[in-house]
C-alpha cells in the first residue's frame, strides 16, 4: 500500500511513512510530509475501540481464574492491541499533507548592559 504526495503525487511507500514518520521528505520535490491529523485521530480511535473489546473479553476469561495478577493481563492485553492496531489502522485510513512551514527561531543580539548610576541629579 502507498500513499502520494500531495505536491506532486510521487508515490511513496506506507511502510516508509510509519517507520520514519517525524522526518519524511518526498523522493521526487524534497517536500516534509507527516500523516493529517485527521488520519491519526482514526486510527486511534479504532484502535481504542479494538483495545475496549480486547479487555473485556480478557476481563471475561481473567474473572474465572481468579489470582494476584488477574487484574494485570486484561490491561496488558489491551494495551498491547492498541500498541499493534494503532499503527496498522493508519497505513490503512492515513492521508499525507506538506508540514507546515516553522521558520526558524531569531535570535537577538545582546545589547550592552545598561548603566544605573545615579548621576541624573545635580551635586
Amino acid at each position: 500500500m502507498a500513499r502520494k504526495c500531495p505536491n506532486c503525487f510521487c508515490t511513496i511507500p506506507a511502510t516508509k511513512m510509519l517507520v520514519y514518520s517525524g522526518d519524511v521528505n518526498c523522493t521526487s520535490c524534497h517536500n516534509s510530509l507527516e500523516f493529517s491529523a485527521f488520519s491519526r485521530n482514526i486510527a486511534a480511535f479504532g484502535a481504542l475501540i479494538l483495545a475496549a473489546v480486547v479487555f473485556r473479553v480478557s476481563q471475561a476469561y481473567y474473572s474465572g481464574h481468579p489470582g494476584a495478577l488477574g487484574w494485570v493481563f486484561p490491561v496488558l492485553f489491551a494495551y498491547l492491541a492498541y500498541s499493534v492496531a494503532s499503527p496498522i489502522l493508519l497505513v490503512f485510513v492515513a492521508d499525507l499533507q506538506l508540514l507546515p512551514f516553522e521558520p526558524a527561531p531569531v535570535e537577538q543580539p545582546h545589547s550592552a548592559p545598561v548603566s544605573h548610576s545615579s548621576h541624573h541629579g545635580s551635586h
